[in-house]
């Protein structure tokens, strides 16, 4: 019943928002269709390593995102609504705006589950990984792990780092959220959110209200289980232009929850609640410091034992510096970052070189690490090189072996080698980008995307192949009003 409502509320909307009825509403917002077809013998997550006959059968995905925001003397009321072939799957309210000093914003969200994601460091280079805290009404581990283990493919999925085309990421988690029944539920109240910041003196407080119920998707006679989590920040700044914030953690971690299927448009990374109500992080930063023209930043993490005795105190130290060599211009750009754990030993550290010159441009990336026989290892591990004339960007993207941290997936001293290719003609934009496992060798995959502007509509299509078939077909449409 109340997905047939929403469906009936929002035909409302869209038809208010069409020039015949009432054109000067303060209405914007944006629709966006988006299909994607698979052929079945795909394996996504192994890079299809099945082979697919000449006809095959198929999986198609459809799904519609629409955002409509009303907006009436400084205040925004925003709906987020993503149909399915299940019909609705979330909606989001948003009302946000400002009094005086003061800017709030709540968040209210109905969806048939919730899923709890905390932030959790690699072993090796303490690099944010992502687990999966708790999920509900289905459970998700498998395939992705339970915390506090580190799992690199949840973290890959989730932010586009170059891994998975978003095409075939939005596949993998669609496919998984549907497999483990997590989207067949009535839609209910499952998450609100309550975000305050004031200014005074100087001084900005932010507060942020999370309140999650855990027992989302389950049964109406089943009680709901609310839970409830709260970030208190303080962020100032001093005479000599030195950032200071600091993050109490009430009932809540470092994470983001996501519903429906963890769509983008399905996230909040504002914090993941924890059962239990107590002190459980205390973050510092400190930023725009700057010492014989050498820019530092600091973050530094606490973990208590509120819901882990065995982490109290603290857990992480990161410490970045950026420099620029005036002697060589304005094109030569050093920065470094050191990852050190909670009994202040340095377990990572990369350097980073970035120089420009004309329509070229040259990035190397260098780690430093402990070695297996107990020294510090130092090795070139990336290499990026643009060549941006006009209309046209070429990036070569190389990344090397780096001895212990992934000697077991290198071969002849090439982990992963990226060509990329972006050209812009017009309205219409061209983005190519061939993936191998060797320098020019060993193929992967090869990414081609198109998208043409035409006034407030864009078209965009994806053709992602892997190594033995066609991994995804993706077409969207989204119109602007």
């Amino acid at each position: 019943m109340f997905r047939k409502c929403l469906r009936l509320a929002f035909i409302v909307a869209i038809l208010g928002g069409f020039p015949y009825a009432t054109p000067a509403a303060p209405i914007a917002g944006s629709f966006t269709l988006d299909l994607v077809i698979q052929p079945l013998c795909a394996n996504l997550i192994t890079n299809n390593s099945v082979t697919c006959d000449k006809v095959d059968d198929t999986r198609v995905k459809v799904e519609a995102d629409l955002l409509l925001t009303l907006s009436i003397s400084g205040l925004d009321v925003t709906t987020a609504t993503v149909f399915t072939f299940k019909g609705v799957e979330s909606q989001t309210f948003v009302i946000a705006g400002t009094i005086g000093a003061l800017t709030f914003r709540d968040t209210f969200v109905f969806s048939s589950d919730l899923v709890e994601i905390e932030y959790v460091r690699s072993s090796l280079t303490l690099a944010t990984r992502y687990c999966i805290n708790y999920s509900t009404p289905g459970d998700l581990t498998p395939p992705f792990l339970d915390c506090p283990a580190a799992d690199d493919t949840l973290y890959f999925l989730l932010e586009d780092v170059g891994v998975f085309h978003p095409a075939v990421a939005n596949l993998i988690l669609g496919s998984t959220f549907d497999t483990f029944g997590m989207l067949d539920a009535p839609l209910e109240l499952s998450k609100k959110i309550v975000d305050l910041s004031i200014n005074i003196a100087g001084l900005t407080l932010n507060t942020r209200a999370l309140f999650a119920n855990f027992n989302a998707g389950q049964p109406t006679t089943q009680t709901r289980s609310w839970q409830t989590g709260i970030v208190l920040g303080l962020e100032g700044q001093t005479v000599s232009g030195i950032t200071l914030r600091s993050e109490t953690w009430l009932g809540a971690r470092q994470g983001l929850e996501c519903w429906g299927e963890c769509k983008p448009i399905e996230r909040n990374y504002g914090g993941k609640v924890l059962p239990s109500f107590g002190v459980e992080e205390e973050k510092i930063f400190i930023r725009n410091l700057v010492f014989a023209g050498v820019d530092n930043s600091v973050r530094i993490e606490f973990k208590f034992g509120q819901s882990n005795p065995s982490a109290n105190g603290l857990s992480y130290l990161e410490w970045s510096q950026r420099y620029r060599l005036t002697p060589f211009g304005s094109g030569l750009m050093i920065s470094n970052t050191i990852r050190l754990d909670g009994s202040l030993d340095p377990r990572f550290d990369f350097l980073t070189a970035s120089f420009k010159y004309g329509d070229m441009s040259v990035t190397a990336i260098w780690y430093f690490y402990p070695g297996i026989v107990g020294h510090y290892e130092a090795q070139l591990a990336e290499l990026i090189t643009t060549f941006d004339p006009l209309g046209v960007t070429i990036t070569s993207d190389l990344t090397l072996c780096t001895e212990s941290l992934f000697f077991i997936s290198c071969t002849l001293g090439v982990l992963e080698h990226n060509i990329i290719i972006s050209a812009a003609l017009g309205h219409l934009t061209l983005d190519l980008t061939l993936k191998m496992s060797g320098l020019l060798s060993g193929f992967s995959e090869l990414w081609g995307d198109v998208s043409w502007t035409l006034g407030n509509v864009s078209f965009r299509t994806s053709l992602i192949v892997g190594a033995h078939t066609i991994e995804a077909v993706a077409f969207g449409i989204a119109v602007v009003f």
